[in-house]
């Protein structure tokens, strides 16, 4: 039952991601602002990593460790965008 739990919590956060990936590329092509589709790479590299990392442990049977690096590396990278993206421009005095 764990095991099923798991991969239905990874398909959930994939399922998320993508959507929420999707209606940031939907929003771009309404607004016409780049800053949709860095968006939308930011999302999908977390949903990305989540995926990833289940599919590399259970159908390539890769140690865990290594797994959990790599879904941490996406994790990182898509919340560096994120973070990159969501800071404030200017200074107020």
């Amino acid at each position: 039952m764990e095991h099923f739990l798991l991969m239905a919590g990874k398909i959930a956060v994939l399922l998320l991601g993508s959507t929420i990936a999707a209606i940031t590329f939907l929003s771009r092509r309404r607004t016409g602002s780049p800053l949709m589709v860095r968006l939308g790479v930011g999302f999908t590299l977390i949903a990305a990593g989540s995926f990833l990392e289940g599919l590399f442990f259970e159908v390539l049977g890769w140690e865990l460790l290594t797994v959990h690096l790599i879904e941490s590396a996406f994790v990182f990278a898509g919340l560096l965008i994120l973070a990159v993206l969501l800071r404030p421009r200017t200074v107020r005095r």
